[in-house]
């Protein structure tokens, strides 16, 4: 689990560095299917306050004599939490959903990427949900964006997915966020005699 985590960190990194780049984690010929603007105002803000306390506590320690030793360890955590909110941020926008002929990739940053083949793609439609977090509900896996789903993919026959935090789920139905929901573009997919 420590390497997981430590993974995450580095995954954060990574994707602050394609983000400055611009440069997207989408395959030549597939269709990035974005997510990231339903949560990056919060972010956002976290970002700030993140930013403000950190310089904020800096100052004041400084401000009130306390020695480097101490003011040190603390201005280093504020900076470590300040990019962890940046690496939220970025790999929301640069690991987007994908759909592309093979399937479909649902993403959530880079905490979860589910690869579904198209040919297990039974029906794709529209779905409103309201779900506080990522889980797993019977064989049915929500990955909301800002409390919410719209998107609804069922499989004709289930998959074994892989949680964050590495635990491992049977699922047959995916509820997701999407900006543009991709269910015109999958529609092929789950066309008569595929």
């Amino acid at each position: 689990m420590i390497v997981r985590l430590l993974r995450f960190e580095v995954d954060g990194l990574v994707s602050i560095g394609r983000w400055l780049l611009r440069r997207p984690d989408v395959p030549a010929g597939a269709v990035a299917v974005p997510y990231a603007k339903a949560q990056n105002m919060l972010l956002t803000v976290f970002l700030i306050i993140q930013l403000v306390e950190t310089v904020g506590v800096e100052l004041l320690l400084r401000g009130l004599g306390v020695p480097e030793v101490v003011r040190t360890p603390l201005l280093a955590l504020g900076v470590y939490g300040t990019v962890m909110v940046a690496g939220m941020i970025a790999s929301g926008v640069v690991r987007p959903h994908v759909v592309s002929d093979a399937g479909l990739r649902v993403r959530l940053g880079h905490y979860l990427d589910v690869r579904v083949p198209a040919d297990l793609i039974e029906s794709t439609g529209a779905v409103r949900g309201y779900e506080s977090s990522l889980k797993v509900d019977g064989e049915r896996l929500v990955v909301p964006v800002g409390s919410q789903t719209n998107t609804r993919v069922t499989l004709r026959e289930p998959i074994t997915v892989t949680r964050p935090l590495g635990k491992r789920a049977v699922v047959r139905v995916i509820d997701f966020y999407a900006e543009s929901p991709p269910v015109p573009a999958a529609r092929a997919w789950s066309a008569p005699g595929r």
